[in-house]
């Protein structure tokens, strides 16, 4: 039976530690659940949002005025091999560092870049998530979700073209009625060392570069064509500005993080600077990466 909670901080299921309570919070360990959540929003006229990990979101200081389905379907198993290859299939709430140890403790290589990036399988395939050169639609092979259709829940599999994905972007970022549940992903077999070691790589880097040690979602910008979002912010002289608890990352301009008690309203305001300086000394519009949630 799924796990309900009403008025749930929302800073306990989120990186950035912020956020006020969810009206009701709807745990879902399977898709019988996940179905149940979406039919106790539409029965009960919440508004609703989908959560995995909450690695990339920042919800308002206000909360959210409905019904959040927080996705634990967290199972990961082989469910093809060919001599070459295997086919892995996992829930949307498998945490990606789960993907990434399931693909090592089975020597499988495909993985690596995703080292270090927390939240879950459905967020990252929803925001395309990538690192180093890579994305994780490259390794999709479909994806199962769920389809909202007025009062009607309708499975739906969606083939990795139909799934378009782009720089942070997919059909499931686009279409809020598309709830992931599960997908497949195709992975090819190798030496675990090599693998283990390029994890490692992978890790380290993460480490050397990005602000680990506070609470942050992530990447706030998507990177303008041609340009590095942190390199603008940098240049505009904003690199360890502060409002509130919040601060422009000292070590990664594009990370705002949450140095103590940070409130949603301290990281708007410094997205706000940031956005206004980057127009007028680069005329540039920054997109944010990180979804933000109002009550």
């Amino acid at each position: 039976m799924a796990d309900i909670k009403k008025n749930e901080p929302l800073a306990n299921h989120c990186t950035y530690h912020i956020g006020g309570p969810a009206r009701v919070l709807f745990l879902a360990a399977n898709e019988r659940e996940i179905i149940a959540g979406i039919e106790t929003a539409e029965e009960n006229r919440f508004k609703m949002m989908i959560l995995g990990g909450g690695s990339n979101i920042l919800f308002s200081d206000r909360g959210f005025d409905g019904l959040v389905l927080k996705l634990a379907n967290n199972f990961i198993k082989i469910a093809e091999e060919k001599e070459n290859r295997a086919v892995v299939l996992a829930g949307a709430g498998a945490p990606l560092a789960a993907l990434v140890k399931f693909a090592l403790d089975n020597s499988l290589a495909g993985m690596e870049w995703a080292a270090g990036i927390p939240g879950t399988v459905g967020g990252a395939i929803r925001g395309n998530a990538g690192a180093f050169g890579r994305e994780i639609g490259a390794s999709v092979l479909r994806v199962r979700a769920l389809e909202i259709s007025g009062k009607s829940v309708v499975p739906a599999i969606v083939g990795k073209e139909d799934c378009a994905f782009g720089y942070r972007e997919s059909v499931f970022k686009r279409n809020k009625n598309l709830v992931i549940t599960a997908a497949k992903f195709v992975l090819e077999k190798g030496n675990a060392n090599e693998i283990a070691d390029k994890i490692k790589e992978c890790a380290e880097k993460k480490r050397i570069s990005q602000p680990l040690d506070f609470p942050s979602a992530g990447s706030v910008f998507k990177n303008p064509e041609g340009f590095f979002a942190a390199k603008i912010i940098e240049d505009c002289g904003l690199k360890g500005r502060s409002a509130g608890g919040a601060q422009i990352s000292e070590k990664h301009a594009n990370f705002i993080v949450n140095r103590g008690n940070a409130k949603a309203d301290d990281v708007l305001a410094l997205i706000a600077q940031i956005k206004a300086a980057a127009k007028e000394k680069f005329a540039v519009d920054l997109k944010e990466e990180i979804e933000i949630v109002e009550a």
